[in-house]
């Protein structure tokens, strides 16, 4: 598997964006990708290590829908927190290896 296959795209949110300064990046990943698997995935797109890891995964929820279809079901996803070391700050929408 490429190290670009895990990172499906970077979170963008207000929160996400300010966590950037605390050289915490947020990212959505594929539902198998594990911890090991994206930190060396990550040192390999953006050339920094990867001092923490943090995984969350949520459950697709079904919502009630206002038209024909009653039940929607949400999506599943996994999202990860990677903190770094580093102070300088990188893009996540960048990354230095191309696919």
């Amino acid at each position: 598997m490429n190290a670009l296959d895990l990172f499906l795209k970077p979170v963008v949110t207000e929160k996400a964006t300010a966590s950037e300064k605390n050289s915490k990046y947020l990212f959505f990943v594929r539902k198998d990708a594990t911890k090991i698997a994206i930190k060396s995935a990550f040192k390999q797109i953006y050339g920094v290590d990867a001092v923490k890891v943090n995984v969350m995964r949520t459950a697709g929820k079904t919502k009630m829908g206002r038209t024909r279809a009653p039940i929607m079901k949400k999506r599943e996803f996994k999202k990860v927190i990677i903190t770094t070391k580093s102070k300088k700050v990188i893009d996540p929408s960048k990354p230095k290896i191309k696919a």
